[in-house]
């Protein structure tokens, strides 16, 4: 057992003996290469790697008599009986052998008891034979008729006897548990003093010493005290309430960083001179609503503006929002501009070039996908492709549109864009990151309400017990000729590791083609273009009314008629991608019914998230409840998180939306 501290040590100092001697003879250097994989990339983040929980090793148990299971992780002491062995026992289903190891514990008074563990065990051996004759062990207690087992044991370092072990998320192949918990404490000692230095830095920006002890509701010590806490605590207890202290600072510099980007001033830019954009108008297939007008009026004027404008254009399916941005850039490319529309797919990118090529043919606008081949583009006036032009010199644009911007990632979406380009995002339900943003005034958003068809779009959550009332609404659908997409979560039988508990786009198709034989056409991701052609001729003639497919769909690809939409698994879906599917339905107007299929019982996170989707079908109002489950994300301008910690504090926290509010109210913010 570890020398118990001496009276007159501080805790930190206490903490960070412990760190010194579980990190000894680890190479800082290498410590901190490993640590890359996880996302650390700088000394001074490793106390932002915060441990997951914590093993209380302070009393651990030394006899063995009485003991039951627990399925809190308990810590015996005891002499290791040299009986370790394995046996291998066949897979499920017949596959491959699985090995189990065994062997026991005796405790002073030679009581024994048995610990098991699976997978291979060589290393825990080798390292249980070299312990000594005194070793500890962390696992669960499982308890088989009169016997109680020690269940996944854990070889613990002598040093931790008698303190709080803290445990860190590894990562496979690449960071061990075990070597997560040798490396981090490894690098404490020179991190911590770096790391509280920078926060300390940052948070006298934004409040004084004494505001920030109130927020983070620690009157006494300081940041390195905290971060010592965080990590290497006297009790479990004092180690969460550290956490938790350092959510808040994490909340409170996201406070600052979403300040900051609000007060900035976009780039000075050479304005573009758009005299008139209202002529375009006769060349629209329908009649804009004055909504529309004037959102492209909008952003006619930004683009004409000095300054560079970030916009987001949110609307549902349905609504517009391409037409609003394809004026509006033709009006800016008949003014000199050059620019870019980016899209997710490359259906999508040909449905657009197609689009724009007709409504405005004398601009000449260029394709540009992985299969047009098109490599000169530096002189191209209008570029329409997918992330294929992130691949290409597009030369510098004046406008780079993104549509769906949920799809791309932060790099991808700036990729185009410079210090001079107008930038326009087009999304139904922005991302968190972008929501937060939009809070605080760094982007300019443009919202449309008003459909050209009124639409009644109906959605429900039907578990398995109201799975046959579901088929047979879907019955009267298709008899009264109506079309119905069923999305399913996986493409194959033996995708991932879910085996066959997920149902694919095969199996479902199966069922329903027994229902309605000769009704049924499939597709994905993989399916060959000309089949996908089929399958949507089909359903347009009516020689098909069900699609089965992945969430291909998602965007882009039309049904007419499409009356009911059935999301099988939908827990297996993110609320940005349902509303996507549901703005499937009715696009010419009428009536649809959305299906959320739940099959097996969900979590309550998942529950609160589709009932969210059945509460509205406003993508914005879904958006912000997206970022309030999710966390804002990362806001920095390179931030590469869509959603998760607050900010790029907390390396592996999630910080809750709830914290990043109460931070707000604090500090007076509305």
């Amino acid at each position: 057992m570890a020398t118990p501290p001496r009276a007159n040590t501080t805790l930190s100092e206490q903490a960070k003996a412990l760190a010194e001697a579980l990190g000894a003879d680890v190479d800082a250097a290498k410590a901190l290469k490993r640590l890359q994989a996880v996302g650390v990339a700088d000394l001074w983040q490793v106390p932002l790697y915060l441990p997951s929980r914590f093993l209380d090793a302070r009393e651990p148990i030394s006899r063995f008599f009485g003991l039951t299971a627990s399925d809190r992780e308990e810590v015996l002491i005891g002499h290791y009986a040299g009986d370790f062995r394995t046996r291998w026992h066949a897979g499920r289903r017949g596959g491959r052998h699985s090995p189990q190891a065994q062997g026991s514990l005796v405790d002073t008074h030679g009581m024994r008891i048995k610990f098991s563990l699976f997978g291979d065990a060589r290393s825990f051996q080798k390292a249980l034979e070299e312990a000594g004759e005194q070793v500890a062990l962390a696992g669960t207690l499982n308890q088989v008729g009169a016997h109680v087992y020690l269940n996944n044991p854990v070889l613990l370092d002598p040093n931790v006897l008698g303190r709080v072990v803290p445990h860190y998320p590894g990562k496979a192949r690449v960071l061990s548990l075990a070597m997560a918990r040798r490396v981090i404490p490894a690098l404490l000692p020179q991190a911590i003093p770096a790391c509280a230095a920078k926060l300390r830095a940052d948070a006298r920006t934004l409040v004084d010493e004494s505001a920030l002890r109130q927020l983070l509701a620690r009157p006494h010590g300081t940041l390195e005290d905290l971060l010592w806490e965080a990590h290497l605590p006297t009790s479990p207890a004092a180690g969460e309430r550290a956490q938790w202290s350092l959510e808040r600072l994490s909340a409170l510099l996201t406070v600052g960083e979403l300040r900051q980007l609000q007060h900035e001033h976009p780039p000075v830019r050479q304005q573009l001179h758009i005299d008139e954009w209202r002529d375009l108008l006769t060349r629209t297939p329908f009649q804009l609503t004055d909504e529309q007008r004037s959102a492209v009026a909008q952003l006619v004027r930004r683009f004409g503006g000095e300054m560079t404008s970030s916009t987001l254009i949110n609307a549902d399916v349905g609504m517009g929002k391409s037409i609003v941005y394809q004026l509006a850039t033709a009006a800016g490319v008949r003014a000199g501009a050059r620019a870019a529309v980016l899209l997710p797919n490359e259906r999508l990118a040909v449905q657009a070039h197609e689009e724009i090529s007709r409504l405005f043919p004398e601009w000449g606008a260029t394709l540009v996908t992985g299969k047009s081949g098109v490599r000169d583009v530096a002189d191209a006036r209008w570029l329409i492709g997918t992330t294929a032009m992130l691949f290409r010199d597009v030369g510098r644009l004046d406008i780079c549109v993104v549509d769906e911007q949920h799809r791309f990632s932060v790099d991808q979406r700036r990729a185009l864009s410079q210090d001079g380009t107008h930038l326009v995002e087009i999304s139904a339900t922005p991302i968190p990151r972008t929501q937060a943003l939009l809070l605080y005034g760094k982007l300019d958003v443009i919202r449309l309400t008003q459909r050209h068809s009124p639409q009644d779009i109906r959605t429900q959550i039907v578990e398995r017990a109201g799975a046959s009332r579901m088929v047979d609404r879907l019955h009267q659908i298709i008899d009264q000729g109506g079309r119905v997409l069923i999305v399913c979560p996986r493409r194959e039988e033996d995708e991932e590791d879910e085996g066959g508990s997920l149902p694919s786009v095969a199996r479902v198709a199966e069922k329903w083609e027994w229902l309605f034989p000769g009704l049924v056409r499939s597709l994905h991701g993989e399916s060959d273009p000309d089949d996908v052609e089929v399958a949507f001729a089909d359903l347009a003639s009516g020689h098909a009314q069900i699609l089965v497919a992945t969430t291909v769909v998602e965007v882009g690809l039309n049904i007419r008629n499409l009356r009911a939409v059935v999301i099988v698994n939908a827990e297996r879906f993110g609320l940005s991608q349902l509303h996507q599917l549901r703005g499937r339905l009715a696009r010419e107007g009428g009536s649809g019914e959305c299906f959320l299929y739940l099959p097996q019982p969900v979590g309550i996170d998942a529950a609160t998230r589709l009932q969210a989707l059945v509460a509205t079908s406003d993508g914005f109002v879904l958006a912000d409840h997206d970022m309030r489950i999710r966390g804002i994300g990362d806001i920095s301008a390179m931030g590469e998180r869509q959603h998760g910690s607050a900010g790029s504090l907390l390396m592996n926290r999630v910080v809750p939306m709830s914290t990043f509010l109460d931070v707000l109210e604090i500090l007076g913010a509305s």
